[in-house]
């Protein structure tokens, strides 16, 4: 193979002009040398010093290139850009630019560019080179007087050092975000211009840190990330209403109270989609605003049974499954997490044996590693302030379940490789969220639905957001969650002199509180995805620091929710969005709060969201439904723990093996009537094969039924002391610390029914059981053990990542 007399190069001869091929092998030059040597020589004879030291600069780099090294030209042809500047002014330097824009070789792997180097491509883009620079003629003192100082380079000194050891796509990333538009090379101006191993290091971290944000922006990548915070910090400043325009109307759909017969005819409607559902769980936080040192879905809805949240909701979905899917299906579950979240939920079903769910009904989808927090109205991404070697990053918000179940292809595979039919979109820790959900598809089938928002009765000017219609001309709608303070300046602006009121025959407003849980029909869904790629639109909430709106108090960023999607939708479906408004003491109690601020709130007559009002909803709601079907409960008088009032009783959780929706529970008490529960009482039901004719309740009891057994409750009359929930504020356990109380379990009648027949607890269905004293047993809830943790015998196995789930 021929080789160049100058770079040394082993090249084909297609890299070599032919009259090179008949000189001497000592005198032959490739194409790139050959025409490079010209445009020295032209340089030096007419063409001014300049051209030819600039020519001769660009040479000189590229005599670096090792033959056949694959060295990448982009950084040979910008290091003569840099020397071109210092000797023949920009007018030589935009020669030298023009070279590397035609050149074709921006950006080109090492193995492309070691093709390249001494092909034609390389001695055209040369030729124009030598040709555009418009120097031939001039003199070097010419130059000299005639052009301005040269820019500076766009690529800080500390990060060239750098540049050689990072990836093609690195290379472009870090020179696109220095460069205009972007002009973020502040990140990089205060390394030094050397680096030791260790800074070398860090630096490189920091660029692998933005190539991850990058990728996991789906619109444009830090690019577009900064193109859209330039747009939206600019409207706020300018303090533009992002609705204008638009007029509010009252959105379709309907409100429902439980045991009515209205809710029982809707419900009956959504039981058969129930079995074609698929569920998303956004999980991706942690339980430190509570006071609780692990992952939120970790923790016990209620210390009766001590279930977690993440076991509650996975029983009730495969209760779902056992009742009301055809044969064989098996309903799928997605886990948003994040970086934070996401090994301890792995270990957490890995310990668990997934709560008895399959493992290839399980995906987890992690979120990236947030966006660029934003210093100023300019989008200048803020480094952290105790690591220069660390972007600043915060939440992107839950809007980016919608572009991680389409990058992943999540939803389209449920729809045609499962044939699902509907998505429910659930929060982490709100207990309540499954009561309503059949209802929630009925009203869907019923109305023909693309997007139903399960709602909550809301009072006017009420701090909650208001499901709201919006329509703009004769074509535009949307249904949306418009929040409060905006819902009724818009509605006064749009000829409702009075804004927001209350329904005089409903005492609430006609717009209905958001609270994100959310029921898509399938099919319109995917075919939105597909369209968007999931991404949800983007808002920005600075907080000034100046009357101007040019400072900021703290760094901000884009956020995206995920109850936006109606936003995205086209056409008839964009039409097809309503909701399904049930009492929030039956579908939602969110746990979010940590005691101190739940305190506060329910000082202003707001729900606290606490841990301990969370496990008194989860009761309550049980009473609520047994009570409207004629079951007799007693509420127990508000009792205060740590600081919070709940009701403490009576403490009902009926397992979803046992019933997992309102219209079950009829079946399951045929004669409500016989059934009496006192406010002190503590009662547990597990198992389907489980009928209650007739109880009377006065202490605790627990009820099992192995599965393929069936038993009946029928004349039972239990009288014992009980469960009680003991005020502790000095307990170092965060479970009881949270809550403010233990639940001392001292008396508890345990009735079993076996699949061979027998029954244990001293039962016999076919007389009259008398009041019994049972006899008292320890407290073992005083000193619970960690729920989320693995047990001693779990302890010993493999604590790698659980290789049955899927993870993306």
């Amino acid at each position: 193979m021929p080789t160049c007399c100058d770079c040394k190069k082993e090249l084909p001869k297609a890299g070599f002009a032919k009259s090179q091929l008949k000189k001497k092998p000592a005198n032959r030059r490739c194409l790139n040398c050959a025409v490079v040597t010209d445009s020295v020589r032209s340089g030096g004879n007419g063409g001014g010093g300049a051209t030819a030291a600039a020519a001769a600069a660009v040479r000189k780099e590229q005599l670096k290139i090792p033959a056949n090294a694959g060295e990448s030209t982009r950084n040979v042809v910008e290091r003569g850009v840099e020397v071109s500047k210092s000797i023949g002014g920009t007018e030589t330097a935009a020669a030298v630019e023009k070279f590397v824009t035609t050149s074709g070789m921006m950006g080109k792997s090492s193995e492309a560019d070691s093709k390249s180097i001494g092909g034609t491509e390389t001695a055209s883009a040369v030729e124009k080179f030598v040709t555009a620079s418009g120097m031939v003629g001039k003199s070097s003192e010419a130059v000299a007087i005639s052009q301005p100082p040269a820019a500076a380079s766009p690529i800080p000194p500390g990060l060239a050092d750098v540049m050689p050891s990072l990836t093609p796509s690195q290379r472009d990333l870090v020179t696109a975000l220095c460069s205009p538009p972007a002009n973020q090379s502040h990140l990089f101006s205060s390394w030094p211009a050397s680096s030791t191993n260790g800074d070398k290091a860090a630096k490189i971290s920091l660029i692998e840190q933005l190539e991850s944000m990058d990728q996991s922006y789906p619109t444009g990548g830090l690019l577009g990330y900064i193109s859209n915070a330039r747009a939206l910090l600019e409207k706020s400043r300018k303090g533009e209403n992002p609705l204008e325009g638009w007029t509010p109307q009252v959105p379709r759909g309907e409100a429902f109270e439980v045991g009515t017969d209205r809710w029982a005819t809707v419900e009956k409607k959504g039981l058969k989609y129930l079995g074609k559902c698929g569920f998303v769980l956004v999980a991706g936080g942690l339980g430190e605003r509570l006071g609780y040192g692990d992952i939120k879905i970790g923790l016990p809805t209620e210390l009766a049974t001590g279930t977690c949240y993440i076991q509650y909701y996975i029983e009730t979905i495969l209760a779902y499954q056992s009742r009301y899917a055809e044969p064989g299906t098996k309903l799928p579950l997605c886990i948003m997490t994040s970086g934070d979240t996401n090994a301890k939920t792995v270990a957490l079903l890995k310990a668990n044996n997934n709560f008895g769910m399959d493992p290839d009904q399980i995906t987890i989808v992690q979120q990236g590693q947030g966006v660029p927090a934003l210093s100023d109205n300019d989008a200048t991404i803020a480094l952290d302030p105790d690591d220069q070697h660390r972007v600043l990053a915060k939440p992107h918000g839950h809007g980016d379940i919608h572009a991680l179940l389409h990058s992943h292809g999540v939803a389209k595979r449920w729809l045609s490789e499962l044939n699902m039919q509907y998505v429910v979109f659930f929060q982490d820790t709100n207990g309540l969220a499954f009561h309503c959900l059949p209802l929630a598809i009925g009203v869907s089938d019923e109305l023909g639905l693309t997007m139903n928002s399960i709602a909550v009765p809301r009072k006017a000017k009420q701090a909650i957001g208001g499901i709201s219609r919006l329509v703009k001309g004769k074509k535009e709608e949307r249904t949306i969650n418009v929040e409060y303070n905006q819902l009724d300046p818009l509605l006064r602006a749009t000829g409702h002199p009075d804004g927001d009121v209350n329904d005089p025959k409903t005492g609430f407003s006609p717009f209905p509180g958001n609270i994100n849980q959310l029921l898509f029909n399938l099919d319109p869904y995917v075919a939105a995805l597909e369209r968007t790629k999931g991404a949800m639109p983007e808002f920005v909430n600075p907080k000034y620091a100046d009357a101007e709106k040019t400072v900021f108090k703290k760094p901000t960023r884009l956020e995206c929710m995920m109850q936006d999607f109606p936003t995205v939708l086209d056409g008839a479906d964009a039409s097809r969005v309503g909701f399904t408004s049930v009492s929030a003491d039956v579908c939602f109690s969110p746990v979010k709060n940590a005691t101190k601020d739940g305190i506060a709130l329910q000082a202003k007559g707001t729900h606290p969201g606490v841990v301990a009002s969370g496990e008194a909803d989860q009761y309550g709601a049980v009473c609520k439904i047994l009570r409207a079907m004629g079951c007799s409960i007693e509420d127990a008088a508000p009792a205060i723990y740590g600081g919070i009032s709940t009701i403490p009783g009576p403490q009902i959780v009926l397992k979803s093996s046992f019933v997992c929706c309102p219209s079950e529970y009829a079946a399951k008490f045929p004669d409500p009537s016989e059934v009496k529960i006192s406010s002190k009482s503590s009662l547990v039901v597990m198992g389907s094969g489980v009928t209650i004719e007739s109880l009377e309740l006065d202490g605790a009891l627990v009820i099992k039924c192995e599965e393929g057994a069936t038993g009946v409750i029928r004349n039972l009359v239990v009288k014992n002391r009980g469960w009680v929930k003991v005020p502790d504020d000095s307990s170092t356990d965060e479970l009881i610390k949270m809550r403010g109380y233990y639940l001392k379990k001292t008396d508890t009648r345990t009735i079993t029914f076996r699949k061979d027949g027998t029954i244990e607890g001293d039962y016999d269905p076919a007389g009259t059981a008398p009041a019994t004293e049972a006899p008292e047993e320890k407290n073992v809830e005083k000193d619970l053990p960690s729920l989320t943790q693995p047990t001693k015998e779990e302890s010993n196995e493999d604590t790698g990542l659980c290789g049955s789930c899927i993870i993306l």
